[in-house]
């Protein structure tokens, strides 16, 4: 060791070339190493993309035979689902009330008139006879038209209403005991709303595939609403039939209130304890039991609108190409 430091002492020169010469091996060794890594990955890489390439190049590009008939196979199965949506929709068209579509154009304002007070009269009726309150002035909602005949523009939209105002009414009335506070109509223009995808900016590409027919559309026909007090049996009955009417009904509100905000007190059930009746007489046992929950009325407050799916028009038909 002793030697080397001499040795380097005095050829300090070469000593430092040395040093410096193994420090650039290193580092070409380094480097070179480094490179070749990443020359081994990108070579992989080449490979595999060329493998790919080449896989590619020898496949047929789509749409192919097959492709195609898949995908007119799909179509086809859409169409008719589609179709089967739209007559489902349909068959909740209200109908004309008393058929006046059929009756002469210049008739119907006074036929409806006659058939609107004949079921006002025929629900005040069936709703005496079930202890059923209607709100004062009651009129299907159609109060305007008591006095007044409605225009012939107008007309067969009303009588529209009217089958599905009329039906409502009925449920109502059809409960015992039931109160309606409220049973009004708001007139509504005869708009139709066009699905969302006519907004789309895919609707051209959706329209050229389908099977030609406009988007589905609906209408508001009217909306309706009620406020009625009835008991928790008699709200089940009305909801089930409300879900399962010929008609459209969307729920836009509904509010619900027990009658008793307070519940029963603690000391009715031992007051009626004590005053319990001798072992033996179930019937005035029944009789006299109390009864904590149950009996409360619930005040009902709901708004419906009513929707219909007309017909959509028939698509244009492509003009043939003129023979030469």
């Amino acid at each position: 060791m002793n030697s080397f430091s001499a040795w380097f002492t005095d050829n300090k020169l070469a000593g430092s070339s040395a040093v410096i010469f193994l420090l650039l091996l290193s580092g070409t060794g380094w480097w070179t190493y480094q490179s070749w890594d990443n020359y081994a990955v990108a070579t992989q890489g080449y490979e595999e993309a060329s493998a790919k390439l080449s896989k590619l190049n020898k496949q047929s590009p789509f749409p192919n035979d097959s492709n195609k008939a898949k995908l007119e196979d799909n179509l086809k199965k859409e169409r008719l689902n589609l179709a089967a949506l739209e007559k489902t929709l349909q068959a909740y068209n209200a109908p004309s009330f008393a058929n006046l579509e059929q009756a002469k154009p210049q008739d119907r304002p006074q036929l409806f008139q006659d058939a609107l007070r004949a079921q006002v009269t025929k629900i005040k009726s069936l709703a005496a006879s079930k202890d059923v309150t209607l709100p004062p002035g009651f009129y299907l909602g159609m109060e305007e038209f008591e006095n007044r005949l409605p225009s012939s523009e107008e007309v067969l939209q009303l009588s529209r209403q009217l089958s599905a105002l009329n039906w409502l009414v009925e449920k109502l009335s059809a409960n015992s005991g039931l109160i309606v506070a409220e049973f009004t109509r708001t007139q509504t223009t005869s708009t139709a709303k066009k699905d969302a995808v006519k907004k789309s900016p895919l609707a051209p590409a959706a329209q050229s595939v389908g099977s030609g027919s406009a988007a589905t559309s609906y209408e508001t026909l009217g909306t309706i609403q009620t406020s009625f007090r009835c008991d928790q049996h008699s709200l089940n009955e009305l909801v089930n039939a409300i879900s399962a009417s010929p008609y459209f009904f969307v729920l836009e509100g509904f509010q619900l209130q027990n009658t008793s905000p307070e519940p029963p007190h603690r000391d009715i059930g031992t007051n009626s304890a004590a005053a319990a009746p001798q072992a033996g007489d179930s019937q005035s046992a029944i009789r006299k039991f109390p009864i904590l929950v149950g009996r409360e009325q619930l005040n009902v407050s709901m708004k419906l609108k009513i929707l219909e799916f007309p017909l959509a028009p028939e698509p244009p038909q492509p003009k043939a190409a003129p023979k030469k």
